[in-house]
């Protein structure tokens, strides 16, 4: 009883406080939140796979080879349990035991669910069952650890105490499995297939739409919304191995942020600033970008309009001499070389990172900006 008493409070709170503003927020927070613990194992298993390519163009290891393709699993494996990871950290998100949602994932993972795809005319009790191959998919178990946070919740409340203990998780996976591999699943692959067919269209545009999302990139990180474009990165690489866009428009983006806080930096004859300015500017390089963008750029107005330019003009570039990154790897000039495809000279890496920052800083120097008084 005293547990029950806070819990009909806060959510009575909640229900007062709710708004359908907040939504839009709610959503994007609980997407992100089922890939951002995982993203530094996600970085892991991608230099693994990059460690790879690099000892097989070095003649180091055979490709094909034994150890070739065990390494390559390492780096592959995270991918193909995507749904298993991100029904995990769902769970977490929502307050749900993380074991219920891995028990969820690995049903639609298990190869006698995937054999059903070779029976005819396949239903499960009487409607007809579109076997899809869920390795790799996240859409799915997001939406279907969301439908399970609602069913846990009715079965706790309907199963007596005295075998709630396996009752509950019972009547859960009995009640949203199907559901998943019913209807969530098929509509959920559905959208993603849907984005992932506008990110390849995109992709036809060459050049332009790395440039177009890098002059995007800073107007999403001013709204925290650049982090959507996470699973659409980690689909990229479950699917064709490599991200030929968002992190590529992210390099651009992050040495235009740093390009510009330079130029600051050298016209200003504020001490404080031209401190603060080349010190961020050194920050961005290496990939951290908020002390620039809020501390510099932003806060000096003009500054920011040259790092949309300078990132637009940088991510042409980029576009134009194909890179594509291969993991997760912070945008910066330490890890610009990773993204030069195999068999082009690192030297397009910097290349790019010398492009963005130039333009950047003559961009933002010939706008100038109204000085701060010492």
């Amino acid at each position: 009883q005293s547990i029950i008493g806070p819990v009909e409070t806060a959510a009575a709170e909640t229900t007062e406080q709710f708004s359908w503003k907040n939504v839009p927020k709610k959503i994007l927070d609980y997407v992100v939140s089922c890939f951002v613990p995982a993203i530094p194992v996600f970085s892991g298993a991608g230099m693994i796979k990059v460690l790879v390519i690099l000892l097989s163009t070095l003649g180091v290891l055979e490709n094909g080879s034994t150890t070739y393709t065990f390494l390559n699993t390492i780096g592959d494996g995270v991918f193909y349990f995507l749904p298993v990871i991100v029904a995990i950290n769902a769970c977490k998100k929502l307050g749900l035991n993380p074991i219920l949602g891995l028990a969820l994932a690995v049903v639609v993972l298990h190869p006698n669910f995937s054999g059903l795809g070779a029976v005819e005319n396949a239903t499960l009790f009487g409607l007809p069952l579109n076997v899809i191959d869920y390795s790799a998919q996240a859409i799915p178990m997001i939406l279907g650890v969301w439908v399970l946070k609602y069913v846990d919740k009715f079965v706790t409340k309907i199963s007596p105490k005295i075998i709630s203990i396996f009752m509950i998780s019972m009547l859960d996976l009995l009640i949203v499995a199907p559901l998943v591999v019913l209807v969530v699943g098929p509509i959920s692959v559905a959208a993603t297939n849907f984005f992932f067919s506008l990110c390849m269209k995109m992709m036809n545009w060459g050049w332009l739409a790395v440039g177009i999302n890098a002059l995007l990139f800073p107007l999403m990180v001013l709204t925290g919304t650049h982090n959507a474009s996470i699973p659409l990165i980690i689909q990229m690489f479950a699917t064709q191995g490599f991200d030929p866009i968002f992190l590529v428009s992210g390099l651009a983006a992050n040495i235009a942020e740093a390009g510009a806080a330079a130029a600051v930096g050298v016209k200003t004859k504020n001490t404080d600033l031209k401190s603060t300015a080349m010190s961020s500017a050194v920050s961005a390089m290496l990939g951290i970008t908020e002390p620039a963008l809020y501390g510099v750029n932003l806060r000096m107005k003009r500054p920011f309009i040259g790092v949309l330019a300078g990132a637009f003009l940088g991510g042409c570039f980029c576009g134009l001499i194909g890179l594509q990154a291969p993991a997760f790897a912070t945008p910066s000039l330490i890890t610009c070389a990773l993204f030069v495809p195999q068999g082009k000279s690192v030297l397009l890496g910097f290349a790019a990172v010398a492009v963005s920052f130039v333009v950047t800083f003559v961009i933002t120097y010939l706008l100038g900006f109204k000085d701060i008084e010492e």
